[in-house]
């Protein structure tokens, strides 16, 4: 199997999120794509200002779904 990242950028304060992005990227394994979303977890939190982050208690959401074999 394979699977496709999909991320989102959610605030704890309401229990927003914004509309989920697609990664285009295809990985081999479950453990491969939950590594990849917390990387990019990592860089989405990191573009943001400390300030918005911190006032709006901003997070990721992510899931890796299964795609079968491309």
């Amino acid at each position: 199997m394979k699977f496709v990242l999909v991320i989102s950028l959610c605030s704890f304060i309401d229990n927003t999120c914004l509309a989920p992005a697609e990664v285009k990227v295809t990985y081999n394994s479950w453990k491969e794509c939950a590594i990849a979303a917390y990387d990019l977890s990592k860089e989405i939190i990191i573009a943001q200002k400390g300030n918005f982050v911190n006032h709006n208690k901003l997070a990721t959401k992510f899931i890796c779904n299964e795609v079968g074999e491309i």
